[in-house]
């Protein structure tokens, strides 16, 4: 069993992978919009929906993220509001740890700045314009 990290949008799934390239200095791998998937009988996909991201998979390390602007369901609300239950968590080096922190702080919230702890380096936590909270521990 291997825990995978999956992000979901409300239509900014291309913005957030454009800024997660940027900070993590990295490429798409996989990306499908949802006017790509095979006609469902009886369904009929909102225009606004038919060019946001169906998955994508994003290079990450020496593994990979998946993410994807939530489908679309009748009164069905996500991504609404940030959240600190759960995080992802980074380990790398410390200068790609402070481009990274950079980056995703530029329209973010940094929740704790970086700084040297006990347990790292260079350690911190943001919050990026989209919500997501990134908690960084450099090694």
């Amino acid at each position: 069993m291997k825990p995978r990290i999956y992000l979901t949008f409300d239509g900014q799934c291309s913005e957030a992978i454009e800024l997660y390239k940027r900070a993590f200095k990295t490429d798409t791998l996989e990306l499908m919009l949802f006017d790509q998937m095979p006609a469902i009988p009886g369904y009929t996909l909102p225009e606004k929906y038919k060019t946001r991201v169906m998955q994508a998979t994003l290079k990450f390390g020496n593994d990979f993220i998946r993410m994807s602007d939530c489908g679309y369901a009748p009164g069905f609300k996500l991504n609404e509001q940030e959240t600190e239950r759960i995080s992802v968590s980074v380990e790398m080096g410390v200068d790609e740890t402070k481009h990274a922190f950079a980056i995703l702080s530029e329209e973010g919230r940094v929740g704790i700045p970086l700084a040297g702890t006990f347990y790292s380096p260079c350690a911190g936590v943001v919050f990026d314009k989209f919500g997501v909270m990134w908690n960084f521990s450099a090694v």
